[in-house]
């Protein structure tokens, strides 16, 4: 790690506190003037970093950078995030980490400040300015049953909702399969994509793209605006950095119930934060919308729901739409 990364890992670790010039310089094994070099150029790429002559440096707690070192010094894994790449601005991070990093290890995640060609399901597309979201694609190359390979959605939903719960400070709900909801309103985008092996036909990688809505973004045509929301609506935004350390922190505890086929225990924590069950639905099928009852979930992750006749459906794709 350069010492510029090396220091403001040590500072973000200890953000809100002063740490002097030679105590960093003892922790990281260099010179007091690489140290002050390092803080100069930190200074320079935007962070808010002050100094007190005999007290040391801090970084300040309203600096929300963004950068490879402030996330990976938050990080509580001990795989998801340790790869980690965050760049100023790119088309997608989905279609970029496809294009340019499926060579890197599991756990890889590339990180974008702008999206400048975001996709979403059914090539949706938005977009994604910097300030108002963070945007980030997770790396797999799973070695799950295939049976399996479906809970990743789910475990992305649930890492997400619990991220936001630890640092938003408020609590918010699921719609199936993946949208991560308050009041009805969608704070976050999902979207994984598997990459096939051709003579075997088994998934040899798999991407999980996650985009949250921090504050309401300028770019929502008038339709969106109607069913989308940020965290900055409902509760406070954190700083983007804890916010993707702990999303990345959560899908690694919620992917590794997968790897130890714990499924049942990512399905109970998913359950509990579904909107639908209990509710009037619209069923919207590639052949058809029709409207039903959500009746539960079963051991698959699929939506079990009752149409207006009577007949049972289980839904393993597709989409709902909640009246709220």
């Amino acid at each position: 790690m350069a010492v510029k990364d090396a220091v403001l890992q040590a500072l973000e670790q200890a953000r809100g506190e002063r740490l002097s010039g030679g105590r960093l310089a003892a922790q990281l094994g260099v010179s007091r003037a690489a140290v002050h070099k390092a803080i100069g150029a930190l200074r320079s790429g935007g962070l808010a970093i002050d100094g007190v002559p005999g007290e040391g440096y801090r970084l300040s707690s309203e600096d929300d950078s963004l950068t490879t070192a402030g996330v990976a010094a938050l990080l509580d894994t001990d795989c998801i995030g340790r790869d980690l790449l965050v760049v100023p601005s790119l088309t997608s991070t989905n279609t970029v980490l496809k294009e340019r990093y499926l060579n890197h290890p599991h756990g890889f995640v590339l990180l974008a400040e702008e999206q400048t060609g975001g996709r979403g399901r059914l090539g949706r597309s938005f977009a994604s300015p910097a300030g108002t979201g963070i945007y980030l694609t997770i790396l797999l190359h799973p070695t799950l049953p295939i049976q399996h390979i479906q809970f990743i959605t789910i475990a992305a939903a649930v890492a997400v909702a619990e991220a936001i719960g630890q640092t938003a400070g408020f609590d918010p709900q699921i719609k199936w399969v993946n949208d991560v909801l308050m009041q009805g309103r969608k704070l976050c985008g999902i979207l994984t994509e598997a990459m096939i092996e051709g003579e075997t036909g088994t998934v040899s990688s798999l991407i999980a793209g996650i985009g949250v809505n921090l504050r309401p973004n300028p770019a929502w045509p008038n339709e969106v605006r109607t069913v989308a929301g940020a965290l900055s609506e409902f509760g406070k935004v954190p700083r983007r950095a804890e916010l993707a350390a702990a999303i990345l922190s959560r899908f690694e505890r919620a992917y590794s119930l997968l790897e130890q086929g714990q499924q049942a225990e990512l399905l109970a924590r998913y359950r509990s934060r579904l909107c639908c069950i209990g509710r009037e639905i619209t069923v919207i099928g590639p052949a058809a919308k029709y409207e039903a009852l959500c009746t539960g979930l079963d051991e698959n992750g699929h939506l079990l729901v009752r149409d207006k006749s009577g007949q049972e459906h289980t839904l393993s794709s597709g989409e709902i739409s909640i009246r709220f």
